[in-house]
């Protein structure tokens, strides 16, 4: 059961007033029981004494106070897996970091951050009963808020996965018939076939609000007359929304993850390969060329030989016989720079882009880069005068390399005695050269294609539209090239990457139909025999990122509420129910 919204909208609340729905027959054996909070929250509340504001804790101590979060500021920074073992059974509730994140003050880079982790802790798992997309019930109109947080959320998941979509409105006692039209002008206008009253009940209203005076009465706070019946009214509510919602949950097929993962690794491959495939197939084109005039020089070569047999040493034939090969090598520094990769910074060296611009060397940001001290209020780069969105956070360094692919044993130098021999060894070159420059093409036609097809698969099974990420990476380097002043043959060779890449976009539209065909296309590029290790290698940065979340979402938090009720048959029994287990 995964908890997707906006900052601010509840989530964490959610979770705490579920678990005491799900845990008491009443507002009054919670009261007692000092209610179930998994989640430590604050709560503000005047002083019985003095009447100022003050921060009380659901752990009922000073220290829980002073190290909670500030209110309104965002609760969850990770999301995590909250397991509730009953015996045999065991329910995981997902609960994830908001959007529209308050840290963030533009670009939302944040949110990004929080979308990948998200998809990394569902990739640990299988299936998914449903997804909770919490919205504040206070929403009047489709704002800019509302619209990215729908967006944002929905765009990452599948078609499939629409049957499986519920609402859940908290802030509020409003009808969900109330706010239903906002909604459904927004599933109208995007084409998503999420049902909706009366189709399906798909809406529910919690005001959670009970979960503040449990914390109150925890905290010994005398709550008024007023307080008790408008909490028990509340919580009434409350618990005839949790179980409508129950029932309709129990109705519905589990839905698989394996789209929703693979888009995901789609997504992320095509991520990555838009930041180093075009540096690789740069380097495969001034490979190609450099052997397209070794070739040439070879003719000649053989021609001088020819007329003047001892006008040519052994030296100048080990020169000419070694094939080389330009590779980029990504080495982790042991510590992050903030990087401006802007048309503006970037250059040009070789004919391949770099971006040597760095903005802040051992940046002290212990997160992300929106909090490094030389980006300003403006989000622009104090140093460079870039926007922050063209900065990367950069905790490795490319290397752009030359290295010995081919040279003839020297034994083979050695024994070369007459011009019938050097011409072989100078025909074996070229053959070696042309063997090289039809294998680049081949891989770069390869790396291509498979980034359409993946882009294809993507735009198929989403719920909504994606951003063609390689697209929008090839007019920026063309852009870097272009002020660079670059050589005709270095763009002209970007406009024929960026037409091919076009052109497979057009071709390959009934290809990748399953997500088995993703992983499929992963495997196929890791095989490359010239880029294909280069391209692993960066890919498993993911991996472990992924493993890291995993780890950390799944074992941070884990509880037994059994162990809250003299008699946990009867949750136990509403949780399995719930969850569809027998």
């Amino acid at each position: 059961m995964m908890l997707i919204g906006e900052t601010g909208v509840g989530k964490s609340t959610w979770i705490n007033a579920f678990a005491n729905y799900c845990t008491f027959s009443s507002l009054e054996e919670a009261v007692q029981a000092g209610g179930v909070f998994p989640i430590p929250c604050t709560v503000q509340v005047p002083d019985p004494e003095t009447k100022q504001m003050v921060t009380i804790s659901s752990d009922g101590n000073d220290k829980a106070v002073a190290e909670a979060t500030k209110v309104g500021e965002s609760v969850t920074r990770m999301p995590f897996e909250y397991i509730f073992q009953y015996g045999d059974t065991q329910i995981n509730v997902i609960d994830t970091p908001g959007l529209m994140d308050t840290r963030d003050t533009s670009g939302h880079d944040i949110d990004k951050a929080h979308v990948r982790n998200i998809l990394r802790l569902l990739s640990a798992n299988d299936r998914i009963h449903v997804i909770c997309i919490l919205l504040k019930s206070s929403e009047t109109r489709l704002n800019s808020n509302l619209m990215y947080t729908l967006t944002e959320l929905l765009r990452h998941l599948d078609t499939g996965a629409c049957n499986n979509v519920i609402f859940i409105f908290t802030y509020g006692a409003c009808k969900p018939d109330e706010i239903q039209s906002i909604l459904q002008k927004f599933l109208t206008e995007n084409k998503l076939n999420i049902p909706v009253p009366p189709t399906k009940q798909t809406m529910y209203v919690f005001d959670n609000q009970a979960v503040n005076y449990l914390v109150k009465c925890k905290n010994k706070i005398r709550p008024s007359e007023d307080d008790n019946y408008d909490a028990t009214i509340q919580w009434q509510r409350a618990v005839k929304s949790k179980t409508a919602m129950l029932e309709y949950i129990c109705s519905l097929t589990p839905h698989p993850l394996a789209a929703i993962n693979a888009m995901h690794n789609a997504e992320h491959t095509i991520d990555v390969l838009s930041k180093i495939v075009l540096d690789t197939l740069m380097c495969i084109s001034k490979d190609q060329y450099d052997l397209e005039q070794k070739k040439k020089m070879a003719e000649t070569v053989k021609t001088q030989i020819t007329r003047n047999p001892t006008g040519f040493t052994r030296d100048d034939l080990r020169k000419l016989l070694c094939v080389t090969e330009t590779k980029l090598y990504y080495t982790e520094r042991g510590y992050t720079n903030v990087v401006c990769e802007s048309a503006r910074c970037g250059k040009v060296v070789n004919g391949i882009t770099v971006y040597p611009q760095i903005c802040c060397e051992h940046c002290r940001s212990t997160s992300f880069m929106y909090f490094c001290g030389n980006i300003n209020w403006l989000a622009e780069c104090k140093v460079c005068g870039c926007k922050k969105s063209k900065h990367e956070w950069s905790k490795t360094e490319t290397h752009i390399v030359t290295k010995t692919v081919y040279k003839p044993e020297e034994s083979a130098i050695d024994q070369i005695v007459d011009i019938k021999d050097a011409i072989t060894e100078i025909n074996k070159m070229i053959s070696e050269n042309q063997r090289r420059v039809e294998m680049g093409i081949s891989e770069r036609e390869e790396m291509l294609r498979t980034c359409a097809r993946l882009n294809i698969f993507v735009h198929r099974n989403a719920m909504m539209a994606h951003d063609d990420k390689l697209s929008t990476s090839l007019q920026e380097r063309i852009k870097t090239h272009e002020k660079a002043n670059s050589t005709a043959k270095e763009l002209e060779v970007l406009r024929q990457i960026q037409h091919q890449y076009k052109m497979f976009l057009g071709n390959e539209k009934d290809y990748c139909d399953h997500a088995d065909d993703v992983n499929k296309l992963i495997r196929q590029i890791y095989e490359l025999p010239m880029k294909g290790n280069d391209l692993k290698e960066a890919m498993e940065v993911e991996e472990r990122a992924t493993r890291a979340v995993v780890e950390t979402g799944r074992t941070s938090r884990i509880f037994s509420l059994a162990a809250w009720r003299a008699q946990p048959r009867k949750l136990v029994s509403a949780v399995s129910d719930f969850m569809g287990y027998n």
